[in-house]
């Protein structure tokens, strides 16, 4: 099979198109025939070796961990899917052999969900990884409740516009940082306010308005917005990282330790909610589309942390 593979850690030159033999599938899990994988941050960071320390790599690799395809195969212990059925869902390795940049990819039945048929291959994968992570972020980690007031930071990236949506449809008040030409797209996702994380006082001007500050602060990406948000920080804050990468100065803002949190996949939530994406009540904007020898391209692009909704790769037809 074609698959875009790493046979050691590196820059974009380690992407290479290969042929990779078909992958064995254990009794719990499906073969599924990709039709299109997505660029998650975690891809290229695992490419660069920058998370050799959490994820173990069996080289060579084939990167990617979100997919969207038809079950090809199916496991002797799975019941609930078939062959011919269209899914889509967040794999989740614990280490690298077998990722999404491929034809094929073996996949746990239970992080998969049936892709409904008014959602393109391009939409379906966009979703898993965003809606898990910024699900699990607000409420099982957060614990946010309808009444109470968010942050969310980088609110036009995937993670963050689907936290805008949900924090919203919860009834919070959601505040939220994004540079300032996405102002009115994550105001129209149901933000109540949002501001230009590059200026310095953010913070300070939120607090204004927001005198009681936030009870969730949730940041895909730490560094100056999560730090600048210090005026919003009091005792009763709980302060949510979405990386595993964070310095010294991420982890404590103001009095509050903050809680760097790993997503799990969860099949069964995501066919619960995947309605709710086939109807357009809530939505994930794709990026841009890449063929899957453009590979190393949606990295880079990936790699620049101002990509507004999610990239996808095209895998086959």
């Amino acid at each position: 099979m074609k698959a875009i593979s790493i046979a050691e850690y590196g820059g974009l030159e380690v992407l290479e198109l290969t042929d990779q033999p078909k992958p064995p599938i254990n009794a719990d899990q499906v073969l599924v025939a990709v039709k299109t994988a997505s660029v998650n941050p975690i891809d290229w960071r695992i490419r660069s070796g920058g998370l050799a320390r959490f994820i173990d790599c069996d080289f060579p690799v084939i990167l990617g961990r979100e997919v969207a395809g038809v079950v090809a195969e199916v496991g002797a212990e799975v019941s609930q899917f078939a062959i011919g059925d269209e899914v889509f869902g967040f794999l989740q390795q614990t280490d690298m052999k077998w990722g999404s940049y491929a034809e094929f990819v073996p996949a746990d039945a239970h992080k998969l969900a049936i892709k409904p048929a008014d959602l393109s291959f391009e939409q379906a994968v966009a979703i898993p990884v965003a809606f898990h992570t910024a699900q699990q972020a607000l409420f099982k980690h957060g614990g946010l409740q309808s009444g109470q007031t968010v942050l969310i930071h980088a609110a036009a990236g995937a993670v963050g516009s689907m936290a805008v949506q949900l924090a919203h449809q919860a009834g919070a008040t959601v505040l939220a940082t994004a540079s300032a030409n996405n102002h009115d797209y994550v105001l129209g996702l149901g933000a109540d306010r949002v501001m230009d994380y590059h200026q310095p006082d953010f913070g300070d001007q939120l607090k204004a308005e927001y005198p009681e500050g936030a009870v969730v602060i949730v940041a895909p990406f730490a560094g100056q917005s999560l730090q600048g948000s210090e005026p919003l920080v009091s005792t009763n804050t709980r302060i949510v990282l979405l990386s595993p990468v964070a310095n010294p100065a991420d982890m404590k803002i103001g009095p509050v330790e903050s809680e760097i949190m790993i997503c799990q996949a969860d099949g069964a939530a995501l066919g619960e909610v995947a309605g709710h994406f086939a109807s357009g009540e809530l939505k994930m904007e794709v990026a841009q589309v890449f063929s899957l020898e453009q590979a190393a391209e949606a990295q880079q692009l990936s790699a620049t942390e101002h990509v507004r909704g999610k990239i996808v790769i095209k895998v086959s037809d």
